[in-house]
């Protein structure tokens, strides 16, 4: 799956990179915290089912250094399918830290 392919087929779902760890899903803090992408200039709008998984450059420093949160997401989201595991930051984050191992 692509960050495309992911905005189209689930359009509320956002992975977006931020300046530090956001362990509890926290506005305020993802906004503060929140860098623009080529791809997510902006912080997404909040509507009815937006759902954002924030992506540390702390944590993934070489994945996101070498694709947007959105294509990381997207990685990821593909990752889980083959793995049978379900869809959620968990598991996301898990996929990533071991993508982050491999660079």
């Amino acid at each position: 799956m692509t960050a495309e392919e992911l905005k189209k087929a689930k359009p509320n779902v956002n992975f977006i990179k931020t300046k530090v760890f956001v362990e509890k899903p926290d506005i305020e803090l993802l906004k503060s915290s929140f860098i623009p992408d080529e791809d997510m200039p902006e912080f997404p709008k909040i509507e009815k089912g937006t759902r954002i998984y924030p992506l540390s450059i702390t944590e993934y420093p070489s994945v996101l250094s070498r694709m947007t949160a959105m294509e990381a997401g997207a990685w990821a989201i593909t990752k889980c399918k083959q793995e049978n595991w379900e869809l959620e930051l968990e598991n996301f984050q898990s996929c990533l830290a071991n993508l982050e191992m491999d660079f």
